[in-house]
């Protein structure tokens, strides 16, 4: 008898398994506790990648759940980067500044570096990390308690179709090393984003209340309808730049954005197995429903070479249709690293652009990149947008 007890476990479904410690924090709401279990687990143990991976899982749930609260706080009617998360409006909202708003962002951002630089840590080609998505629990309004579920999330995030959770309705996926990878690159879209933002000078959209979704801004504008009419017109024909050494940071986090997409699917069109897969290759079955074939997965990655090769100023974008540029091409990794200090968008119309930032040399393909785009024309093109980041 005791014999056949290694047979039962390994014939046994996984969803049976010993779930993964960070399972614990992330379905009873604890995340802060889970964060320093796992801490501590990891230095007792630091080559278990699983240990690792639910680390960054579960910090990024903590950031996640950190925005939201955020968002509430400041009656926030969509979040900066998301769709609004938090199922509620506040009713009585703090009031916010300028400077207040580009710190809580940039806090968001350090927090999505920290989780990148967690999952980093992963060299383990076979880790596993099987979560029940469905029963995680996040305090998305700050009220002490933790009782928005991911479903709910998920249902908004998705338009209330989430017909695969009548297949699956723990939400059950086994991520695994192509995840990591995947993983990371959002990571990286988002601090982007971020660093993109806090790039630009908004100040006098934010008060003005023309930018951001934030109902009570401070200082509020007092002049006239006419004077306020004047003020948004000059602020939108003029781009400044608030920290314009934040650009080279967007540029970096684009790279290996392109990086990463290689390495997640140089993993995932590896794998032989069909196991409740989160991003499938063509032969496997996605547990979200959306198929993945050969020729979305090729386009993708030739748009993020010709991507990659814009960024790094191997390739020049051609301007010639847009704006005077004497045949040559825009060197965007020079623009991004050396921008100007402001960009009046009329005299760019006329003039063209800075002549240090044209230069002879190979044009990018943009068809490939509208290319990859057409590869999800349809219903869901928005979703594999997303899905393949």
């Amino acid at each position: 008898m005791r014999a056949l007890v290694p047979i039962v476990l390994l014939t046994l479904p996984a969803s049976a398994a010993e779930p993964p410690l960070v399972e614990k924090y992330l379905h009873s709401g604890q995340l802060a506790i889970g964060e320093q279990v796992l801490e501590r687990e990891l230095k007792k143990h630091p080559k278990d990648d699983q240990l690792r991976f639910g680390l960054g899982v579960i910090r990024l749930a903590l950031g996640v759940e950190r925005m939201s609260q955020t968002m509430y706080e400041y009656g926030a009617k969509a979040d900066l980067l998301f769709i609004r998360i938090h199922s509620r409006d506040n009713p009585e909202p703090n009031a916010i500044t300028y400077a207040k708003m580009r710190s809580l962002l940039d806090d968001a951002r350090r927090g999505l570096i920290g989780v990148d630089a967690t999952l980093a840590g992963i060299t383990d080609d076979n880790v596993k990390l099987p979560l029940r998505l469905a029963k995680i629990k996040i305090d998305l309004d700050g009220d002490g308690s933790a009782t928005d579920d991911f479903s709910t999330i998920l249902f908004k995030f998705l338009g209330g179709r989430a017909e695969f959770l009548t297949k699956n309705p723990e939400f059950l996926v086994h991520f695994d090393r192509g995840d990591v990878a995947w993983l990371r690159s959002y990571c990286h879209v988002a601090a982007g984003a971020i660093d993109f933002l806090l790039s630009l000078d908004l100040k006098d959209e934010f008060e003005l209340n023309e930018w951001g979704p934030f109902p009570n801004v401070r200082p509020k504008f007092t002049g006239t309808d006419e004077e306020r009419k004047e003020k948004l017109q000059k602020a939108r024909e003029i781009i400044r730049f608030a920290e314009p050494a934040r650009l080279t940071r967007v540029r970096e986090h684009f790279v290996q954005v392109a990086k990463l997409n290689r390495e997640t699917w140089r993993y995932i069109r590896a794998e032989t197995d069909n196991d409740y897969e989160w991003l499938p290759n063509p032969k496997q079955t996605s547990v979200i429903g959306l198929p993945v074939n050969a020729a979305m997965v090729d386009g993708w990655l030739e748009a993020m070479a010709e991507f990659e090769a814009i960024l790094e100023g191997k390739k020049l974008l051609p301007i010639g249709l847009l704006f005077p540029s004497g045949g040559k091409g825009l060197n965007l990794k020079t623009v991004l690293d050396d921008p100007p200090a402001s960009i009046d968008l009329a005299k760019l119309q006329m003039k063209g652009v800075d002549a240090k930032y044209l230069e002879k040399g190979v044009d990018a393909d943009l068809n490939k990149l509208i290319a990859a785009a057409r590869l999800f024309e349809g219903g869901s093109m928005g979703m594999y947008m997303a899905y393949f980041n």
